[in-house]
């Protein structure tokens, strides 16, 4: 006992004479640290959540999910089950005994389930082929329904051509049963439907699910709702609300009688204002909950008493939680301060809610808060090591766009910060045109941000007109206009933080993603003001665009018009019809397999900068889609970027400099 006193004393004298520990700066391998967390549910009995835990696994070169338990009396939240693969989407039994998850470690993804009293190693229940989407328990805990796809038949011959018909056959996403007991499984839906979400009632009588005609990415807008009665002696879903556009996602009130679900009204507009609806499980008129809430409202839960709908919206820069009435009202919102940014749950009783928190300069974190009075706490300490780091800070800031609209951005200054000093900036552009930059943590390959700004970058994420958390006018307000007052409120900005001393206008660069991909290949062909640009999975040209993309309808959205019959407008706002006036040294960014914004886009503008003799690298990415997902790529996504940046805008020519 002696010697552990002396250790003690001898430890806490070292801490009073030893200098403050001083904190890191993050750089490229530092981002990837950073945990995410995700499917937050609470246990039967309130006291347990269990949720994703997402993390970079550069060894195995893939993102690696596994589950965490954490506890409402303020234990530390612990992982729940060490495993090679990933482990996702836990689903409590309705008595709280067991815990279901989905999990790759036989190899695709399988229905397994372990035992919450007594512990021990989990067990595989499923083993349906090629592998489960998502699942979801019977309320009397014997049966778990779920989405696949049917397995595969076998080929008749092998001499049978490898060959794929476009449009004339798909691989249907159908419901499906599977009992514990002997762990019988059973097809419920058949046909050509493509369900995309489904629920079941609290007696456990009748399924509720969304479907569309295919699975084709623009056919999600012609999704109807149905239902399945599962005591019927031949069960045959029926449709519920049958009509234009996207109506999908039901969820039974807790009597069971009624329906919330996510819909456009009839209207098929690819950024129109999702609302949530509430119908009998009868038929009949639909009503509008949300109608006063002018934002895409996701639903989260019911009340238990079934007097209240939680849903979640963006806000400008960020994200909440809100409570509507059953019977459709004015929303109030229930989260405050920071973001909420997702793993939303309502306790069984009603009382504790249960959110992922973040900012710009806190990563992930898991906190739960009463209901009636908003005081989050955290529950969960996966991201403890930010501790170390120096993480730069954020500001909201404003500006005058085009025909006098205040446009939003989000500023972040470097760490060495000194007013009066000016440093490089670096424009960030987002994603959509409807996408929109919120106050989320800005440590990742997509969003080096604090790496930027630990090298002396400012940057500035703006969000012009066309961005999502503002409303639909503003949402809709840059459509066939692509490049026109988006671009005008865009370069406000820059000359916003230009006036007020922080950039210097001499060095300046410009990123972005898909359709911030499209802006910057726009920026560059419309000013020379930047001295290098980076264009991942760029738009280049919207003209040839709209026959290579899986989704032609979003063009002809937000054109108006089809590219043969009105070819001006899609010339008018492609970078590839400008491409002479380009002098600025470029870096493109893309996927090998990507279908939303095929390589050829990233290959037409590569092709032209190269015959006129602009510095050029053109970089693809081996099995990638419209994202990067893989580790190994990802750190390349941000080395190279940042890399580009530092050699035209600061000169540095070395390999890695930081």
């Amino acid at each position: 006992m002696k010697r552990i006193i002396v250790l003690s004393l001898c430890s806490l004298l070292l801490a009073v004479h030893s200098p403050a520990r001083e904190k890191k700066l993050i750089g490229l391998e530092d981002m990837f640290l950073f945990k995410n967390i995700t499917q937050a549910q609470f246990s039967p009995d309130g006291q347990r959540i269990a949720f994703v835990v997402s993390e970079n696994d550069f060894i195995e070169n893939r993102i690696d999910t596994d589950i965490w338990l954490a506890y409402t009396d303020g234990r530390p939240a612990v992982k729940l089950a060490v495993s090679l693969k990933s482990d996702t989407q836990p689903r409590w039994s309705p008595d709280g005994k067991k815990l279901a998850f989905l999990s790759s470690r036989d190899g695709s993804m399988q229905i397994y389930l372990m035992d919450m009293q007594k512990g021990g190693e989990a067990w595989k229940l499923s083993d349906h082929q090629p592998g489960i989407q998502t699942f979801k328990w019977a309320p009397a805990g014997k049966t778990i329904y779920f989405l696949a796809k049917a397995p595969k038949a076998k080929k008749k011959k092998k001499s049978d051509p490898d060959v794929k018909v476009i449009d004339a056959s798909f691989d249907y996403t159908q419901l499906w049963s599977i009992t514990l007991k002997d762990k019988s499984i059973k097809q419920l839906t058949h046909g050509n439907i493509n369900i995309d979400n489904f629920d079941i009632s609290p007696d456990g009588r009748t399924i509720a699910f969304g479907a569309r005609p295919t699975p084709k990415v623009p056919d999600f807008f012609n999704s109807d709702l149905y239902i399945l009665k599962l005591d019927a002696k031949k069960p045959q879903p029926k449709k519920l609300v049958e009509r234009p556009g996207i109506d999908t996602d039901p969820h039974f009130s807790p009597d069971g009688r009624t329906l919330v679900f996510s819909s456009t009204d009839g209207v098929k507009e690819w950024i129109h204002n999702r609302n949530l609806y509430r119908i009998s499980v009868n038929g009949g008129q639909s009503k509008n909950l949300t109608s006063r809430f002018d934002e895409h409202a996701a639903f989260v839960d019911w009340s238990p008493d079934g007097k209240y709908v939680y849903f979640y919206a963006t806000e400008g820069v960020a994200r909440h939680l809100y409570r509507v009435p059953a019977n459709g009202g004015k929303a109030k919102k229930i989260t405050g301060g920071r973001s909420v940014h997702g793993a939303f749950d309502v306790s069984p009783d009603g009382r504790t809610l249960v959110f992922m928190r973040e900012d710009a300069e806190h990563p992930d974190e898991l906190f739960v808060s009463r209901v009636s009075k908003y005081a989050p706490k955290p529950v969960s300490a996966v991201n403890a090591i930010a501790e170390e780091y120096h993480i730069a800070d954020s500001e909201i800031i404003s500006w005058k766009g085009a025909d006098g609209w205040t446009i939003e951005g989000i500023l972040t200054k470097p760490v060495d910060y000194q007013p009066g000093q000016r440093y490089p900036l670096i424009l960030l552009i987002h994603g959509g045109p409807a996408g929109v930059f919120v106050n989320a943590f800005t440590a990742s390959a997509g969003r080096p941000v604090q790496w930027l700004v630990a090298k002396g970058y400012a940057v500035l994420m703006p969000n012009p007109r066309g961005s999502g958390g503002y409303g639909e006018k503003f949402r809709k307000a840059n459509l066939r206009d692509w490049g026109g007052k988006d671009y005008q409120d865009i370069m406000g900005g820059v000359d916003f933080v230009i006036q007020r001393g922080i950039a210097d206008a001499e060095r300046m660069g410009v990123m972005g993603w898909s359709y911030g991909g499209f802006m910057t290949s726009w920026i560059i062909t419309q000013t020379d003001r930047f001295k290098a640009a980076r264009v991942g999975a760029g738009v280049t040209n919207l003209y040839s665009f709209y026959g290579q993309t899986d989704i032609p309808d979003f063009m002809e959205f937000y054109f108006a018009s089809l590219p043969w019959t009105d070819a001006e407008v899609f010339k008018k706002h492609s970078a590839m019809y400008f491409i002479d006036r380009v002098k600025t040294p470029t870096l493109i960014l893309h996927g090998e397999k990507d279908l939303r914004v095929p390589l050829a886009q990233g290959r037409e503008l590569y092709t032209a900068l190269k015959e006129m003799g602009v510095p050029v690298e053109f970089v693809v990415y081996p099995r990638q889609g419209h994202g990067v997902r893989e580790p190994r790529l990802m750190r390349d996504v941000a080395k190279r970027t940042v890399e580009w940046f530092d050699r035209w805008i600061l000169g540095r020519q070395e390999a890695g400099a930081e």
